[in-house]
């Protein structure tokens, strides 16, 4: 499965359940006036980048029938990866 289809951070927002550690879940994306809800989090991760010893937070979720890769750098700049294959 390829990720080609990017959105970053200032194009879209993000909604979280937020239990005590605040925004740990995603629950739905808004791409300018459409509200995306995201039905099931196959999975999460946290990645450590080897190269430049960087962490981020990433989950693989299902949205609307499609996969979607939704990663936090340690920046905190959220990006979305939508899934090329239908």
């Amino acid at each position: 499965m390829s990720f080609k289809r990017k959105e970053k951070g200032g194009k879209f927002e993000l909604q979280f359940y937020s239990g005590y550690k605040g925004d740990e879940t995603p629950k739905a994306v808004i791409i300018g006036t459409r509200k995306l809800n995201i039905e099931e989090i196959i999975s999460r991760k946290r990645v450590l980048d080897k190269k430049t010893g960087k962490r981020s937070e990433v989950f693989m979720c299902k949205m609307e029938g499609e996969i979607v890769k939704i990663t936090k750098p340690e920046s905190g700049e959220w990006e979305i990866f939508f899934s090329e294959e239908k």
